[in-house]
């Protein structure tokens, strides 16, 4: 699962907005609102393109498992 917390964070601070990271990802803006709020997963592709366009390794935008 996503950690929807640290992606809005790290949105917020690459200076993206949710449109102009569902572009990037080729998703829409209600689906990065679903993932930052933890409604929805992204796929791993889609979470691969999110993690490149914000500069973090995927496993930086998965909760860690107690």
């Amino acid at each position: 699962m996503i950690n929807g917390v640290k992606l809005k964070s790290l949105r917020e601070e690459a200076g993206l907005t949710g449109v102009q990271l569902g572009e990037a990802a080729g998703v829409s803006q209600s689906m990065i609102a679903h993932y930052e709020r933890g409604v929805k997963a992204p796929s791993m592709e889609v979470l691969g393109r999110i993690a490149d366009k914000l500069g973090v390794k995927m496993d930086d935008l998965r909760k860690k498992e107690a």
